[in-house]
């Protein structure tokens, strides 16, 4: 008897090890650098000029919970030459439990970045599916192909964005005050206000580096998913307190679980 609570105590003692070492080495190292000025890259007239993100910056991230690293994640975003037509491309694709889960999705805006044009998503897991939006900012409509099939039309108001382009407007407003901010998003099955809470600046780390930050609070009640499913999911963002409001990382609370995504990598060309 007092053999096998030995052994127990053995193993239990070898896994939490074996967890601390998993920790330690998930640890992220951000490179991110705050910017000094709010110099952009010097695009034409006819086009958007963003204060915060800007043509070919990308951003990876780790996503972890309890500490331990699941699998990373890349927001980019390209200014597009289309026949010659001025589009934003906004993407997101990330990977995590070793592919078993992966997220592919694009954002095409138009060049004035105040209205979607397209979005296209690849979602591999337990609920794998395709899912394509076709806006018509002119008719004020979107319509949804699931997996290929249609899957409906809604509505659209005026100023309407993907769930990708919206996360890049958010960054664009101004977040020096606390409040409430407000812009719309479809994701085909509904058009719908998102408001995001500005708690304030907060200085938080990564790694051995300590961020200057401003944690904002997006308001989930309309969301779809698991957001819409879960009275308790909470989502929080905190994004650089410089000009590039980048997210340095984000906290999504769903059920018990907490998943955390640590800005590690960050590239952004010379600006003009």
């Amino acid at each position: 008897m007092k053999r096998a609570a030995l052994i127990g105590i053995i193993v239990l003692s070898f896994l939490a090890c074996l967890w601390l070492l998993l920790a330690w080495l998930s640890e992220t190292e951000s490179n991110y650098q705050p910017a000094d000025t709010n110099s952009t890259n010097a695009l034409p007239a006819a086009v958007y000029q963003p204060h915060s993100f800007t043509d070919g910056e990308v951003a990876t991230y780790k996503i972890k919970i309890a500490g331990i690293t699941l699998g990373k994640c890349t927001f980019r975003a390209d200014l597009l030459d289309d026949n010659g037509t001025a589009q934003w491309r906004f993407t997101l694709k990330g990977g995590a439990i070793g592919g078993l889960v992966r997220y592919d999705s694009t954002s095409i805006v138009n060049a004035t970045f105040n209205h979607s044009i397209s979005y296209h998503t690849v979602q591999k897991d337990a609920a794998s599916r395709v899912v394509d939006l076709a806006f018509d900012e002119k008719n004020l409509k979107v319509k949804r192909r699931l997996n290929g099939n249609p899957d409906g039309e809604v509505e659209t108001k005026p100023n309407t964005l993907d769930p990708i382009s919206v996360i890049f407007k958010f960054r664009e407003l101004d977040l020096t005050q606390t409040g409430t901010v407000a812009s719309h998003v479809s994701d085909g099955k509904g058009t719908f206000p998102v408001k995001v809470n500005v708690v304030g600046p907060q200085k938080i780390k990564i790694g051995d580096r300590e961020f200057d930050a401003i944690l904002v609070e997006p308001d989930l009640g309309n969301l779809r998913g698991v957001f819409n499913k879960d009275p308790e999911a909470k989502l929080q963002i905190w994004l650089s307190a410089d000009a590039h409001r980048v997210p340095l990382r984000i906290r999504t609370k769903i059920g018990r679980g907490n998943f955390i995504t640590e800005l590690e990598d960050y590239k952004r060309p010379d600006s003009d």
